[in-house]
């Protein structure tokens, strides 16, 4: 082979695995971005229901607004007042930093392919009125709690949840918007 054949083919072939190294490592770099516990959420959240009510992709804006404005905002953050302590689960300031900076870095994110039992678990299409579309969601305290958004056809709502013997519960809502 001629060497003017030989550098065009090495470069492309260089090229090609860098290409293949970089996608693979960023796939990779969101997984592990990704820390267990939320993980471990984003399962029971999606395996709560029997049939598949969840779209397949994350939401990390409402209204043409990153969901973390609507935290930043939020100074009280008393999500769920009726509790037995209130307290527990109103946000303070490092609270509300702490959420707020890791829902400013979500992406999209399929999550069929952060979940993957059971397969083919979340909608492809949005039709009619029973869907919602989630967030990631975000472990605080300790472990204690999570919260995540969702939104449906109707309204839209953070979702916290505590972790009561080792299994995510819905606690309280706290809306954003609704019909």
């Amino acid at each position: 082979m001629n060497l003017k054949v030989k550098k065009p083919l090495f470069l492309v072939s260089i090229l090609m695995v860098m290409s293949f190294l970089f996608s693979y490592r960023s796939v990779t770099f969101q997984k592990k971005d990704i820390p267990e516990s939320e993980l471990q959420v984003l399962s029971e959240i999606v395996t709560a229901d029997s049939i598949p009510t969840i779209f397949f992709k994350t939401t990390i804006s409402e209204f043409s607004q990153p969901l973390s404005r609507y935290l930043f905002y939020m100074d009280g953050f008393d999500v769920c007042s009726s509790l037995a302590n209130p307290d527990s689960v109103k946000l303070n300031s490092d609270d509300r930093n702490y959420l707020v900076e890791r829902f400013s870095s979500m992406e999209v994110t399929n999550i069929n392919k952060l979940v993957k039992e059971p397969k083919n678990h979340t909608l492809k299409k949005i039709e009619g009125h029973n869907w919602s579309v989630i967030s990631l969601p975000v472990v605080f305290r300790d472990g204690k709690y999570a919260i995540y958004y969702s939104k449906g056809a109707y309204s839209g709502q953070f979702i916290l949840m505590e972790n009561i013997e080792g299994h995510w519960m819905d606690v309280c809502y706290s809306a954003v918007w609704s019909e």
